[in-house]
């Protein structure tokens, strides 16, 4: 039986009393009640198909880019749209790829990485390039570029990365993306960047988007705004682009989520405290590794790679069963030995993390 590190006085938002659910980087306050107040007051429409006709325009003045609100048929596509809205940021990376990768091409990532769309370009018949992080984890921009070939269809960028939290600034993506020939697509996936610690970095790649035909930036509801069971992502790109990427998908998105997704928006109350948490959390983290001499990766992310440089595998089987504490192996995701990758939490959920670690580890 699990002996649970806090008990059940330990609480988080949408697990059982006591499970430390500190392993998938989701948002530990849940959910905007904005958001929420959205879906109880269409639980009784969900018979009808729909999408909130707010939420394109609500994008587009959020990124700068040219208002097209939607139309009121759920199914029409929205000519000169600068924002495409799917089921999460996977749905339209599924779709990305789909528009851009075919057999014989390469798509060029770094090593490690979230590797999305590079799994995708195996499926698809296509060589995955990747190119190794420099020290620090920081991405190889010059690296990336160099490996640029007249095969390449596609280079993606994650910043901040996952699994290594290090976020690329505009001071370096606006060149590197100038560096890139303009029939390659450059992905940009941000999921993460609401948490990047600057301010100014959080508003991101879309500003490269009106000049460069070849850009597109992906974000995500599933973390800051703590959407992960709605499935509400986008991308914002040229209309040529949205539109290529729009004939590869189906029509995924709810009445239910783009309410949710277009209430959150207007939550900035509810987004400041989940940075302000994260951003804690992650300080507390640094603190306790410290005290205990543990390396780990400052993060512009919601999540913080620790070295453990022991058998991770056994690490974590024992924070889970023993604590019932989950925590990210980077070893079984991403081949990196002795890390493990560990979400902010609530400040309940980051104290019995580290209890728990504090006992395994003298344990072992």
């Amino acid at each position: 039986m699990a002996q649970m590190v806090g008990g059940p006085s330990v609480r988080g938002w949408g697990v059982p009393p006591g499970l430390v659910r500190i392993d998938s980087n989701e948002n530990a306050l849940g959910p905007s009640p904005r958001a929420v107040e959205a879906v109880l007051s269409l639980v009784t429409s969900i018979n009808r198909y729909g999408q909130n006709p707010d939420l394109l325009g609500k994008l587009a003045r959020r990124h700068g880019v040219p208002v097209v609100e939607w139309t009121d048929s759920p199914f029409a596509p929205v000519p000169g749209a600068w924002i495409a809205v799917g089921a999460g940021s996977s749905d339209l990376l599924f779709a990305i790829g789909h528009a851009y990768i075919r057999e014989g091409t390469e798509v060029v990532e770094s090593l490690p990485g979230f590797g999305f769309i590079t799994r995708f370009a195996g499926v698809a018949n296509a060589e995955p390039v990747r190119v190794p992080l420099l020290e620090g984890m920081k991405p190889d921009l010059e690296g990336l570029s160099a490996a640029v070939t007249d095969r390449t269809a596609m280079v993606v960028v994650t910043t901040p990365g996952n699994p290594t939290g290090q976020l690329t600034p505009m001071s370096q993506l606006r060149p590197f993306v100038e560096s890139i020939p303009e029939r390659v697509l450059v992905l940009v996936d941000e999921a993460y960047i609401e948490f990047a610690e600057n301010e100014a970095d959080r508003e991101g790649a879309a500003s490269l988007v009106a000049d460069h035909p070849n850009v597109i930036v992906t974000r995500t509801f599933s973390k800051v705004f703590g959407m992960a069971g709605m499935r509400v992502g986008y991308a914002v790109a040229q209309p040529d682009v949205i539109e290529r990427i729009g004939r590869h998908r189906a029509n995924t998105l709810t009445l239910l989520s783009t309410h949710a997704a277009s209430a959150a928006l207007d939550d900035t109350n509810h987004l400041r405290r989940s940075q302000e948490l994260v951003s804690r959390g992650k300080r507390y983290f640094y603190e306790q590794l410290d005290a205990m001499g543990i390396d780990y990766a400052p993060s512009e992310s919601s999540f913080v790679m620790m070295n453990m440089k022991t058998d991770v595998d056994e690490l974590v089987r024992r924070l889970r069963e023993e604590h019932s504490v989950l925590v990210g192996n980077a070893k079984a995701r991403w081949n990196i030995e002795g890390w493990i990758r560990v979400t902010a939490g609530l400040p309940e959920e980051n104290e019995a993390f580290i209890a728990a670690l504090k006992k395994v580890l003298v344990s072992s």
